[in-house]
């Protein structure tokens, strides 16, 4: 099979779709007419590729991010952090990367890589989880749109 020009834009469409949001793209794919089985490569692969680029980008912005409010004697501990650590606390890796199918991909991984980028498991955590997210959510999605 011969990938044209218009499927492998179709494919990154749906890639970058499932990155920006995860839970709606398998549901749009299948009623959109895509084959199950290219609906979950395309989600479980686009959040995957696009963790992948987000992680060195995600530990460059929060270098900046601290050097800036360094210099402007801005509070280290604020209140969302405050809530961000618990949240890291009480669910860990695991509990993020789980709740990343709810809350999105961008958003997951930040939280993630913020305070679990140190561990070598983070990424291959977050993408196994991302992919089970994706078979569960196309498998719902074409099953209700039978």
């Amino acid at each position: 099979m011969e990938l044209s020009p218009a499927m492998a834009l179709e494919a990154l469409g749906w890639m970058a779709l499932s990155f920006v949001k995860f839970v709606v793209t398998p549901t749009a794919a299948v009623a959109a007419g895509v084959s199950p089985w290219k609906v979950f490569v395309y989600s479980a692969s686009g959040a995957g590729l696009g963790l992948v680029m987000m992680r060195p980008a995600s530990q460059a912005l929060f270098q900046w991010r601290s050097q800036r409010r360094r210099i402007k004697g801005k509070l280290t501990f604020t209140a969302g952090r405050r809530r961000l650590v618990r949240i890291k606390q009480r669910f860990g890796l695991w509990g993020i990367a789980v709740i990343g199918g709810v809350i999105g991909v961008p958003i997951a991984g930040l939280v993630a890589f913020k305070y679990f980028g140190h561990r070598r498991a983070a990424l291959p955590v977050l993408v196994l989880v991302f992919s089970m997210w994706s078979a569960l959510l196309t498998a719902i999605a074409s099953f209700a749109l039978i």
